[in-house]
């Protein structure tokens, strides 16, 4: 398996994965559709460039990642293998 790279709001939405926003000053995080933030600020908008404010305390200081359990749901995985028993 190879590695994702994500380092667009383009590659999110091309995922199906959602934006986590995460304030490095006070934690509050925020849960945002990819598809909602390329209507304002473009697909080839960096994750590591975005003008994000945190609404709980104001910091510019928040990171911006894709959110893991959204990447893993849309995943396709494979069957369980049937036992010869069955």
């Amino acid at each position: 398996m190879g590695t994702l790279n994500i380092r667009t709001i383009g590659d999110l939405f091309r995922l199906g994965a959602l934006l986590l926003a995460t304030c490095r000053a006070c934690g509050h995080t925020g849960r945002f559709h990819a598809g909602e933030m390329i209507v304002f600020l473009g697909a080839g908008r960096r994750l590591d460039d975005l003008p994000l404010v945190c609404s709980a305390c104001g910091s510019r200081d928040v990171a911006a990642t894709a959110d893991q359990a959204s990447l893993l749901a849309g995943r396709q995985r494979p069957a369980k293998p049937k036992s010869l028993s069955d």
